[in-house]
């Protein structure tokens, strides 16, 4: 394995991870998942208000993490990458499995 070879891989994943760093972000994403889903959804399922969640989208969308397509007057997102959904569903498996729950700490 060349360390040399990696540092273009890395450097995409420190940014991908730059933009899962904001709580609100992360939840979007997971809420997202592999479905698509509009801004009224997002916000009612997450309980975020409209500027925090257009604020959070844009930044998504300005990372390329998130796509978005209108349908009259509803805006609707999915993931935009394969490697984002592995990485928040890892996040998911580590920080809210079935283990972490057997342990008695919060699943989610």
């Amino acid at each position: 394995m060349n360390v040399a070879d990696m540092i273009p891989a890395s450097e995409r994943a420190a940014e991908l991870l730059r933009a899962l760093s904001h709580p609100q972000r992360l939840l979007v994403l997971c809420a997202l998942g592999s479905e698509e889903k509009s801004v009224a959804q997002l916000r009612e399922e997450l309980g975020i208000e409209q500027v925090p969640m257009s604020q959070q989208l844009m930044r998504l969308r300005a990372d390329g993490l998130v796509e978005a397509r209108r349908e009259g007057t509803s805006v609707f997102y999915r993931i935009a990458k394969e490697e984002v959904l592995d990485v928040v569903e890892a996040l998911h498996a580590a920080f809210c499995g079935k283990i972490r729950t057997a342990l008695g700490e919060s699943g989610c």
